[in-house]
């Protein structure tokens, strides 16, 4: 107890003063019904198909048609509900009972359109307007890196430019593509240009690996990006790192993009462009903790491939980080009272 209460000195408290209130929406319990009896939705949340009532939604977007080496995104959502199967009520890191907090659901998968980037775009935005416009918070499982551009798109719409806080081994910020402007790889060059994001209050995180050129990191850093390498990660340690990144983000409005990627092979191999030396599984949910207290608008957790998968551990991590994320969105809102 003094130990927790000394790495995260709000948890405790939070944890004393939450009541469960009358909840429509809330996991299946499993002390009564087993885990492994369907259907199976995100942590075992009741599958809605209207927003209205919720505070945060979960929601697939089953497209890799934006991938430029191995495919099989598509099948993220569907793997990443299938490894939240045992997460529980309380997160003990936090302090906090996000389903006893939030009004939130599994909404099912937004219909994507296989052969057409464009037209899951239109969908991916229709969808994310409607929550958006019931003031709902995405909480969006790709899926492969292209679905983050049309979501940007709608929640500049809604909160102006907002910051970016992007967890991934590359920087995604390529022009092109074999000629194609639209891939995983240039989602948030496409976001720069369209004015979506606020460089100065943005960071790209766990960067590694070869680049296609010796100018990618200090373009990024031109147009105000801070960009912090795994190097940076290993030498002043994951906790300060977000407690960096929070105090760059500051009061700013904040999507958080977390690309599996970020995370060593030997902690997440079911993805299309893996890179060795990344983060671990306890270094990932220490950065995702990190965010505490920072003004969330959405969050996207992306390019989980399970048929590279062994044992489940890709897609189990990538339901943690998740529902980190969800336990960040509660604190916010025990916050705003």
């Amino acid at each position: 107890m003094e130990l927790l209460s000394l790495l995260y000195p709000h948890s405790l408290s939070l944890a004393v003063s939450m009541k469960r209130r009358d909840k429509r929406h809330y996991p299946a319990d499993s002390l009564k019904t087993p885990r492994f009896t369907g259907p199976f939705t995100f942590a075992r949340l009741p599958h809605v198909r209207e927003p209205e009532g919720l505070d945060a939604a979960f929601i697939g977007a089953p497209f890799d048609g934006g991938v430029v080496f191995r495919s099989g995104a598509r099948f993220g959502p569907s793997a990443v509900r299938q490894g939240s199967l045992l997460l529980r009520l309380y997160n003990p890191a936090l302090g906090v009972k996000p389903f006893d907090i939030l009004e939130i659901a599994d909404m099912g998968d937004i219909t994507v359109v296989p052969s057409s980037l464009e037209r899951t775009y239109e969908n991916i935005s229709d969808a994310i307007r409607k929550l958006l416009q019931a003031r709902v918070t995405p909480v969006v499982c790709g899926g492969d890196h292209s679905i983050t551009l049309p979501i940007l798109r709608e929640i500049k719409s809604v909160h102006g430019k907002i910051a970016l806080i992007h967890f991934d081994s590359h920087l995604d910020t390529v022009d092109s593509h074999f000629s194609l402007r639209y891939t995983h790889g240039t989602v948030f060059r496409r976001a720069l240009e369209e004015g979506l994001i606020e460089g100065d209050r943005s960071v790209h995180a766990g960067i590694r690996g070869g680049l296609f050129s010796e100018d990618e990191i200090k373009r990024a850093e031109e147009e105000g990006f801070t960009v912090i390498s795994m190097d940076d990660i290993d030498r002043i340690g994951a906790r300060k790192v977000a407690a960096s990144i929070a105090k760059r983000v500051g009061d700013y409005p904040c999507y958080v993009s977390f690309d599996i990627d970020a995370c060593d092979p030997a902690y997440a191999p079911g993805t299309g462009t893996p890179e060795v030396g990344g983060l671990t599984s306890r270094e990932a949910l220490l950065l995702v903790r990190g965010l505490t207290g920072l003004r969330l608008v959405g969050f996207d957790l992306v390019e989980v491939s399970p048929q590279y998968d062994h044992g489940e551990i890709t897609a189990i991590l990538a339901a943690n980080l998740i529902y980190e994320f969800m336990s960040l969105l509660a604190l916010s809102k025990i916050k705003r009272g």
